[in-house]
């Protein structure tokens, strides 16, 4: 005997499991609606009906043949893979619910005149495009979350130490002159005086903040997605940050960034003495104005856009040899020229290059990005929320360190290195 499966226990039926299921559930049908038409056969050979009755019979024998052939075109294109269970779901129930519709009017016919229509769709072939309307059939697959827009990695901020603060405005003090010099003392002798300049310098924190509107449907309706655009929002301004510790113009609301602060190159006693200068070159004697500033090179970087990073990988030693530059060196997955660590980073303009002692410059922050969700202007009355990200903060390279960091154009410097 035929079981009929509930909504719950379809759901967890493989496709062959509901092509058996609907198979065995139309021919549990196919079965009884033979019985009602044999019953009906039955009534049309009493003579005491009227002529009318008998040609009601008729029509209605005529209708459950069709719905026999009905569902033995179902049955066949489940049996050869035509028809697939979800697709007999969406399509199983019409036969049956036309004649539980219409079941006391089939009584009605064995006792006496009684008129009514049955109507069923013609037999055809099913097609997705001719047979489904209203939405998508079979429903389709989402992957979760959303794919986002490919970001750019934050370099410049992970290089630099951080101060916490809670102050809006950070000082210090910088020599700025020596003055007198020794030169010995004979006896009986006045002894050298010297003496020092000092000057006394701040920079002010600014603020960089950005928000986005949400409509509550949204966040309500879309359970990931309150904290996907937070963390988007948080992305997007760190990046900004990132952006700022390096390019900023020092013009609030912007950052002071290390470019805007580092030492021009300058080629001093190599200008125009280079046979064949390339980046490696540059990098070299760009080392070397460092050192001769007196600052210390045991922590330099460098940051070249990973374009020029791939030129310098392809550099030949020159036009006749062929041979790679060997001073370069990978270490892990860090490439390194003469122990000096090279970082690429999209975020640095092609052709540029710059080389420091990044421990030098120190970030100063309130604290990290601070993300709150409240309400804004008319956001009450538009069902919206407003999700907003602030962080307020200040790069700076203390006056005597400057010229631990050297920037410039590549091709400019190569330039200046060759010989005439």
């Amino acid at each position: 005997m035929f079981v009929e499966k509930t909504q719950e226990e379809l759901a967890k039926l493989n496709s062959q499991e509901l092509q058996a299921y609907f198979i065995e559930k139309y021919n549990a049908e196919k079965s009884e609606l033979k019985e009602r038409l044999a019953e009906l056969e039955k009534n049309q050979a009493n003579e005491e009906l009227s002529q009318r009755v008998k040609e009601l019979e008729k029509k209605n024998i005529a209708t459950l043949e069709k719905a026999i052939e009905e569902q033995g075109r179902v049955i066949k294109g489940l049996r050869d893979g035509r028809i697939s269970g979800a697709q007999a779901q969406g399509i199983e129930g019409a036969i049956k619910q036309a004649f539980e519709l219409h079941k006391e009017d089939f009584s009605k016919t064995k006792s006496g005149r009684h008129e009514f229509k049955m109507v069923l769709k013609a037999a055809g072939d099913m097609t997705i495009g001719g047979n489904v309307s209203g939405g998508t059939f079979p429903q389709a697959q989402r992957l979760e979350g959303i794919n986002n827009i490919a970001e750019r990695t934050p370099k410049t901020y992970d290089l630099i130490p951080k101060l916490v603060t809670d102050k809006n405005t950070i000082e210090w003090v910088y020599e700025t002159a020596q003055d007198g010099t020794i030169d010995g003392t004979a006896e009986g002798a006045a002894k050298d005086q010297i003496d020092n300049d000092f000057v006394v310098t701040s920079v002010a924190l600014v603020k960089r903040a950005a928000y986005m509107k949400v409509s509550t449907e949204m966040l309500d309706d879309a359970s990931f997605m309150e904290g996907w655009l937070r963390n988007k929002l948080l992305v997007r301004l760190f990046l900004d940050v990132d952006n700022q510790c390096l390019n900023g113009n020092g013009a609030a609301p912007n950052l002071n960034g290390v470019l805007n602060q580092a030492t021009a190159f300058a080629a001093g006693t190599f200008a125009t003495s280079i046979d064949n200068a390339n980046l490696v070159d540059v990098l070299a004697v760009a080392i070397n104005q460092i050192k001769i500033a007196n600052q210390s090179v045991e922590n330099l970087a460098i940051i070249l856009h990973p374009s020029d990073v791939t030129a310098l990988k392809v550099t030949k030693l020159s036009a006749t040899d062929k041979r790679y530059i060997d001073r370069l060196v990978m270490v892990g997955s860090t490439l390194m020229l003469d122990g000096v660590p090279i970082i690429e980073n999209t975020n640095l303009t092609v052709d540029n290059f710059l080389v420091g002692d990044f421990s030098k410059a120190t970030i100063v922050q309130k604290s990290g990005i601070e993300i709150e969700i409240g309400l804004d202007g008319n956001d009450f009355t538009k069902n919206m929320r407003t999700i907003l990200a602030e962080w307020r903060g200040q790069l700076f390279i203390q006056n005597n360190d400057t010229t631990a960091f050297v920037k410039g154009v590549i091709s400019t410097s190569k330039t200046a290195l060759e010989t005439p």
